[in-house]
């Protein structure tokens, strides 16, 4: 980890969070919303799976495109899970 700058590691450590929330997702049965339909329902199981699995994904994704050189894609995807993050936060907790 020492071949990452700190402020970079902190942008992407954001994107962490989910993890530690995600007992909340798996077992709290707290979905987007509700609908009569299964397939509906299905479909917004992913949608609050998808709230703790891609800030994960984008977290390696980031720290890759750093460890590549593309410094600039590295902090815009960095950036964007950082938002999912605390857009998925605010919408799953609020």
């Amino acid at each position: 980890m020492n071949e990452f700058p700190k402020w970079l590691l902190a942008l992407a450590g954001i994107s962490l969070l989910p993890v530690l929330c995600s007992p909340f997702y798996l077992f709290a049965a707290q979905p987007f919303g509700t609908s009569e339909s299964s397939f509906v329902r299905f479909l917004l199981y992913l949608a609050t799976q998808l709230l703790w699995v891609l800030p994960l994904a984008l977290f390696f994704v980031s720290l890759d495109c750093y460890r590549r050189g593309y410094e600039r894609s590295a902090v815009v995807i960095a950036s964007l899970s950082a938002l999912l993050t605390l857009g998925g936060a605010w919408y799953s907790f609020l």
